[in-house]
């Protein structure tokens, strides 16, 4: 689908985070300590594959005898992995512990603040607010549950009540969601403005559809564990994408009528 294509273009997963590129950081997090710290840097390409190495490090043990066991879950938003330890030391004080947690998780959850801000900007301060309120909050989150989806339900939240009352954002910005400029990595105007058509359809549907939009497009999740993270029937995903998709393709379409 042109609108779908257009969408995983546009920057919301690409590897610029804090403005910069480089081979190792991420937004909270110091590569060498491991230390909170004001902003970082991600060089994941959109659509990069899960098992590839996260910024700031592996999250690859190794264990007796020289094998390499990556303790990192292979579904992080449906599959617990070390999750429940890692939280219940946390909530014991185990700041190690506690730091692990969030750098399992950052990537996605990056993603999720720029795919719900649309801005980097915002994105930083929505991911930066959203683990400061999770280390405030830690002994509400679910210990024998993913820790992931309750990071996300968390981070929008946090956005809802921030904007009740604010004008909405601008559906489509100077510059790509990811702080690039639009026609950076572009094979030219068209495709900019595919893009940037894609944007504002996607900016219109209700912030559910957005979601549902994201763990599809942006996560790469199917429709059953998408069920699982959001607790809408399979049938109600199904229908709900669909539904977005076809919206987000008919602003494109009317969009190219107009021009």
């Amino acid at each position: 689908m042109p609108s779908e294509r257009a969408i995983s273009r546009m920057g919301f997963t690409a590897g610029t985070i804090g403005g910069a590129r480089s081979g190792g950081e991420t937004p909270g997090f110091s590569r060498a300590t491991d230390r909170p710290k004001t902003r970082g840097r991600d060089s994941r390409p959109p659509f990069r594959s899960a098992s590839a190495s996260p910024p700031g490090g592996s999250g690859v043990a190794r264990a007796r005898g020289g094998s390499v066991v990556d303790s990192r879950p292979s579904r992080p938003w449906t599959e617990a992995g070390q999750d429940p330890e890692l939280l219940s030391a946390a909530q014991r004080g185990d700041l190690t512990a506690l730091l692990r947690l969030y750098n399992t998780h950052r990537r996605s959850l990056w993603r999720t603040c720029l795919g719900i801000t649309r801005h980097q900007g915002e994105a930083e301060l929505l991911y930066q607010e959203t683990l400061a309120q999770a280390t405030r909050q830690l002994r509400a989150a679910p210990i024998h549950q993913p820790f992931l989806p309750w990071l996300a339900r968390l981070a929008r939240q946090i956005d809802t009540s921030r904007m009740r009352g604010r004008p909405m954002r601008p559906a489509v910005g100077t510059r790509r969601p990811n702080g690039e400029s639009w026609l950076a990595g572009s094979h030219g105007a068209h495709y900019v403005e595919d893009e940037q058509r894609a944007l504002y359809g996607y900016a219109l549907l209700h912030p559910d559809d957005q979601w549902l939009l994201a763990l599809r497009l942006f996560e790469r999740l199917p429709y059953t564990e998408i069920s699982r993270v959001t607790g809408l029937s399979v049938a109600r995903v199904t229908s709900r994408l669909a539904l977005a998709r076809e919206y987000v393709e008919q602003v494109c379409r009317s969009g190219e009528a107009a021009a």
